[in-house]
């Protein structure tokens, strides 16, 4: 029979096998729980800094559209511009030596523009003069940085004149043409 020593020794000894696998078992689920916290913070980390990158993104399309709607706008009659624009297209015409009849000047409503509340000007306009001025107030027109659209031009030769022998023939224009422009203010 085992001596008193030694069943002491063994029962310890299971004690102490007993200890060790529940600290085995313990430090594997703690370890296991932290790696998987880690894990989780991990993949918080990459997601915050995708979002961030995100932003980055966003913020540099934002000022680009800005810098784009600033662009845009330039080929556009600013608010309040109305009266300066067909002041400006009166110049144009009586530089080209035309005499001019502005028959209508209206709004209308502009579809692609109400992203950027923006309207049409429609201008219908008759002039009258030599062909060669006719001929270049259109080029004028067509030329204009602002974004013009002619929608009806017609042209009639009706008369001659004659200086120093010789024959001048007169013409008339009907022009009918819309200029995108930044909706007034009310």
């Amino acid at each position: 029979m085992p001596k008193k020593q030694t069943k002491i020794l063994i029962i310890i000894i299971f004690l102490i096998d007993i200890i060790s696998i529940g600290v085995f078992v313990f430090l594997f689920y703690f370890t296991k729980s932290l790696v998987i916290e880690s894990t989780d913070k991990e993949n918080d980390i990459k997601t915050e800094l995708k979002k961030e990158d995100s932003r980055v993104l966003m913020k540099d399309d934002l000022a680009q559209g800005k810098m784009y709607n600033k662009e845009l706008t330039n080929y556009m009659i600013s608010s309040g511009g109305t009266v300066n624009f067909i002041k400006t297209i009166e110049l144009l015409v009586s530089n080209s030596g035309l005499r001019f009849n502005i028959k209508t000047v209206s709004n209308e409503l502009f579809s692609e523009g109400d992203a950027i509340g923006a309207e049409l000007l429609r201008i219908s306009m008759d002039v009258t003069g030599e062909w060669k001025n006719v001929k270049f107030f259109l080029e004028s027109l067509e030329n204009y940085p602002l974004k013009i659209d002619i929608n009806k031009v017609s042209f009639n030769k009706f008369s001659d004149y004659v200086v120093k022998g010789k024959n001048i023939p007169q013409w008339s224009g009907s022009f009918d043409f819309t200029v995108v422009k930044i909706k007034d203010i009310e």
